[in-house]
């Protein structure tokens, strides 16, 4: 897993450089021009009773071809009465040029973590194996089957760049933004959901290439125009 920089205190030099370049919020890839500390609701119906709270926003940068692409991870916490913190990722793509709409400039998915762990050669065998598959297993059983994205072969390579407030004094600067570098694996199928309906769902297996760390996110897309940010 990256590791965050620790709070060390702020010098002078850097107070005065939070001053002058202002909320760092401006300086990475925010299609919803959101903070942190803010808030996101969903007009899904079984979304909508949860207030999510920007807890980081992680913008992903690729280099393909000689170019940039990104995409936006706004980093979510929902905290139910009675109930159990609620931890999810709203990731953000932008939808290719000519395909954009005015109603649809972005595709959104709510990523929830599925599984977490140190570097384990195994699932890096999976991830990097030609069937391009990845089965989801419980109790030995398969329970999700998923294949590569546009039948993509090789892993993408990301530098992350995270905006936070490690001091909790409710502004993201300068000081407070970190860097890594992950490598990731995506992939799809095509289910149903409760009522019956086909759905896509996703998984992204993530690994940090500090520690090797892995991470698992699946989940659904969502309507960005149902997505409120206060």
């Amino acid at each position: 897993m990256a590791k965050k920089k620790p709070d060390r205190g702020k010098t002078l030099w850097e107070m005065l450089l939070d001053s002058l370049t202002g909320p760092m919020e401006t300086y990475v890839y925010n299609p919803f021009t959101a903070r942190v500390g803010g808030y996101v609701s969903f007009g899904e119906l079984d979304l909508r009773d949860d207030d999510y709270r920007i807890m980081e926003i992680y913008e992903y940068k690729r280099r393909i071809a000689g170019r940039d692409y990104f995409f936006t991870d706004y980093v979510l916490q929902a905290r139910p009465l009675n109930a159990a913190p609620i931890d999810a990722r709203l990731r953000i793509s932008p939808v290719a040029k000519e395909q954009t709409t005015p109603d649809h400039a972005h595709d959104a998915i709510l990523l929830h973590l599925e599984d977490e762990m140190p570097y384990d050669e195994e699932l890096h065998k999976v991830v990097r194996a030609d069937t391009k598959e990845f089965q989801i297993l419980q109790d030995g059983k398969v329970t999700g089957q998923f294949w590569r994205i546009n039948d993509v072969r090789d892993s993408y390579r990301a530098t992350v760049t995270v905006v936070q407030d490690t001091d909790k004094d409710g502004k993201a600067e300068r000081s407070e933004v970190d860097t890594f570098e992950v490598e990731y694996w995506d992939y799809w199928r095509e289910t149903t959901d409760e009522a019956g309906l086909k759905v896509n769902e996703f998984l992204f297996v993530e690994m940090s290439k500090e520690d090797g760390w892995f991470q698992l996110w699946r989940g659904r897309p969502v309507d960005p125009q149902k997505a409120v940010v206060v």
